[in-house]
């Protein structure tokens, strides 16, 4: 079985080939780059395979699979390596999605006839035990 590495700024993430095929293939965020990537990952021979940095849209299979306690990750800060029940997740902008905000009559407040939707974001990340940030991604928008 392939290992599959994905190397970002703060974080060096390692993956089995099989989690990141069945990632891509369930993914709802299909694109001709993860196609391709997909082809790569099946047909290449190598037992360690680096994402290449074009595949900017690996990052959201990544952090899938962490959500998942898949995988281990290396923080390049504190120089260590994580597994996945150490990881601590973390929330972007208005949260990880567009139908849970807190506030009393979430999202029915926001949909008043005649008035424009303020244009709000969120997604979520994840930080190492020490607090670094390993991987954060904006995953809606309105």
């Amino acid at each position: 079985m392939s290992t599959i590495i994905y190397e970002t700024d703060n974080a060096i993430f390692s993956f089995t080939s099989n989690d990141v095929t069945q990632s891509i293939t369930q993914s709802s965020k299909k694109t001709e780059h993860l196609n391709k990537l997909l082809h790569h990952l099946t047909t290449s021979p190598s037992d360690l395979i680096t994402i290449p940095k074009q595949y900017t849209d690996f990052a959201y299979i990544a952090l899938d699979l962490i959500e998942k306690g898949k995988g281990s990750v290396t923080c390049r800060i504190c120089n260590k390596t994580y597994r996945p029940d150490q990881r601590k997740l973390t929330v972007a902008g208005h949260g990880t999605s567009p139908f849970n905000l807190k506030e009393k009559g979430g999202i029915k407040k926001l949909m008043v006839k005649g008035q424009r939707l303020p244009g709000m974001f969120g997604g979520r990340g994840f930080t190492c035990p020490k607090g670094h940030e390993l991987i954060s991604m904006i995953t809606w928008r309105t």
